[in-house]
């Protein structure tokens, strides 16, 4: 009876191994680095002649993917008014991003009832509590320069393509403020003009939003992942331009 029993367990195990990882169907990219502290924001001399350039909303988005067993859910985060990136000599050195909380849509959902009753749970008290946090800010600390040739990222719709920088920076969320590392693609187009673009994974529970979240759900069936993917594509201009 001992032997069966050790049996049956075995395979209920396995099972549970079965099923999240058949559930787990968040789209495939990098994963970013997330650090408990604040990454250091560069205040060197030769970042006093940086250049400001503004980042335009209408031709910038951040995107985020949302998935849980048997489907998924996609939308977009509004950028403030304000946001910037800095240039030095030609570089990317800085910059910082506002994210308008209160402006979160999602795009998957035709239904202008269903549409409107995630939206509202996406910003009530569940997830972003957007009342009392309207914004979310990312603060660039450094970066750096790559070669895409010697970085093993996931290739796929999802992920960054041909990364040219590694950024770190500090993402507040809420009351929870932590230091994220990821890949990205940095081009200038022209003088005055940055564009900037980027693919990823992050675990939400880092930043406390663990409504739902994997291992807590008291059906197993009713979790939602907690790796959401994110993409910013970003693009700045000086203020002649």
């Amino acid at each position: 009876m001992k032997r069966i029993s050790l049996f049956a367990s075995a395979i209920l195990v396995a099972s549970s191994l079965s099923f999240f990882t058949s559930c787990n169907n968040a789209p495939k990219s990098q994963e970013a680095e997330v650090a408990d502290t604040v990454a250091t924001v560069d205040t060197k001399e030769v970042v006093v002649a940086q250049k400001n350039l503004t980042v335009l909303p209408d031709q910038s988005a951040v995107t985020w993917i949302g998935s849980k067993p048997g489907g998924q859910h996609n939308g977009t985060i509004g950028i403030a008014e304000g946001s910037n990136l800095m240039v030095d000599g030609g570089n990317l050195v800085g910059g910082v991003i506002t994210l308008d909380m209160t402006d979160i849509t999602v795009l998957d959902i035709e239904n202008a009832e269903d549409n409107a009753k995630l939206v509202g749970h996406l910003k009530n008290q569940d997830f972003f509590a957007v009342e009392t946090y309207p914004t979310s800010v990312f603060t660039i600390a450094s970066v750096e320069p790559v070669d895409a040739a010697t970085l093993d990222i996931p290739e796929g719709e999802h992920s960054t393509e041909n990364p040219t920088h590694k950024i770190t920076g500090n993402l507040k969320m809420m009351d929870t403020e932590k230091a994220i590392t990821f890949y990205a693609n940095v081009t200038m187009p022209s003088e005055g003009e940055v564009k900037a673009s980027a693919k990823f994974n992050i675990d939400r529970t880092e930043f406390n939003v663990s409504h739902m979240a994997e291992g807590t759900a008291k059906v197993k069936d009713k979790f939602i992942n907690n790796t959401v993917n994110v993409g910013f594509d970003i693009t700045a201009k000086a203020s002649d331009m």
